[in-house]
């Protein structure tokens, strides 16, 4: 597997929507799925689904006249990369410091402590 790139914020709202298919997708069936708010033209869409299979984040599979996209990373898997990424990037690489940073901002419940706690035991 290629090495994984972080994502556009528009490439993203394409990946949502196919990794909630969960199963291979065309063109146009995304195209019918944008969220509303987007009008993208089908050349908009084409390149952005381009973009993600060089990023191997998406492989296509032509059927006919169409092309049959799904991921070659689960959503979970993309978001581990992102959170590792961050991690890295932000507080160099620690997870002890961007804990520490949840902590002092107040982000954390008390049920998020608790489940931490418990989480490590395991």
């Amino acid at each position: 597997m290629k090495k994984l790139q972080r994502i556009s914020d528009a490439e993203k709202q394409i990946m949502e929507y196919i990794w909630k298919a969960g199963r291979p997708v065309t063109t146009s069936e995304i195209m019918r799925n944008l969220p509303e708010d987007k009008a993208w033209k089908q050349n908009t869409v084409v390149t952005f689904l381009t973009r993600l299979m060089k990023k191997g984040i998406l492989k296509a599979t032509r059927i006919g006249k169409a092309n049959y996209y799904e991921p070659c990373v689960t959503e979970q898997e993309y978001r581990n990369f992102v959170t590792k990424q961050f991690i890295n990037d932000v507080h160099k690489g620690s997870v002890l410091g961007f804990i520490t940073a949840l902590c002092d901002n107040g982000d954390l419940t008390k049920e998020d402590i608790e489940s931490i706690l418990k989480r490590l035991k395991e």
